[in-house]
């Protein structure tokens, strides 16, 4: 066992001078490490457990969260999947702390790329992510039956949708910053115009 300065403390394996093999550092703080350490600095296979309760059980290198791992927070969401330099990165799933679910890629600790995000109540969407939030094509399932196509930007509906309701009726139209805006035509489940218009800034005229 050896104690630092700082208040640390480590149990382990060593090789010339440098904490190497398995080894448990206790830190100062609360924190613990235990695992694979290479050159003094946590490498290979370990788990990082906070005072606070949070853990990390996973891959690392140069001391920092590299690889696959396994990383859960006090408030019970978690995220499993890749890392790059303590960033999620690559694919992995989030589980929020309310239940919902992301599913999907991931760059510079964000939701970016392709993925599903999940909702408790039931609610899929399905599409392109930016910096956290749904930006590009997307498909909606609602738990009610009724789904969404079309496009969306910064998290909000922009560009052409179509809508259907669980009985097969159809909005043809287009939505600019989440309200409906321009020509649109509503259809039955049979492909028949019942109705059309126009929207602005969400104020609906019909012809």
């Amino acid at each position: 066992v050896y104690y630092f300065s700082n208040g640390n403390r480590y149990d382990g394996l060593w090789y010339k001078d440098y904490q190497q093999g398995l080894g448990t550092m206790y830190y100062y703080n609360g924190d613990k490490y235990i695992g694979n350490w290479e050159h003094d600095k946590r490498s290979g296979q370990g788990k990082y457990i906070f005072s606070n309760g949070a853990y990390y059980d996973g891959s690392w290198k140069n001391d920092m969260k590299n690889g696959h791992g396994l990383f859960c927070w006090p408030d019970h969401s978690s995220f499993t999947g890749d890392w790059v330099n303590n960033l999620k990165d690559g694919k992995g799933i989030y589980i929020y702390s309310d239940g919902d679910e992301y599913t999907g890629e991931w760059k510079n600790d964000l939701q970016n790329g392709y993925g599903k995000l999940t909702k408790k109540a039931g609610d899929t969407f399905e599409g392109n992510f930016k910096n956290g939030k749904i930006d590009g094509e997307v498909i909606i399932h609602y738990a009610n039956g009724s789904r969404f196509k079309g496009s969306y930007k910064k998290g909000m509906r922009n560009g052409p949708a179509i809508e259907e309701d669980k009985d097969g009726n159809r909005f043809e139209g287009s939505y600019i910053d989440d309200r409906r805006d321009g020509r649109f035509v509503e259809k039955d489940r049979n492909g028949n115009v019942t109705r059309s218009g126009r929207y602005e800034s969400g104020r609906r005229f019909e012809n």
